[in-house]
């Protein structure tokens, strides 16, 4: 994962918040390294370019609802 440090780092209740979901279930996806984090003495930050990488990697497109069915 890469750093700008321009870039906003924003908390798991700040993520869970913009995701709409469970504080539980994003430390869920920092678990099974679907989402990068940074760590800082037990305390967890995601930088912005993460959670956007996070978001496109689960973007359902039309391709991909066609391949399924």
């Amino acid at each position: 994962m890469s750093y700008n440090d321009h870039e906003r780092l924003l908390t798991v209740y700040e993520v869970a918040d913009i995701l709409k979901l469970s504080v539980l279930t994003i430390y869920k996806y920092i678990r099974t390294n679907e989402l990068e984090v940074l760590e800082f003495g037990g305390h967890y930050r995601i930088s912005e370019s993460s959670l956007a990488s996070f978001i496109q990697n689960h973007t359902v497109n039309k391709k991909r609802k066609e391949d399924a069915s």
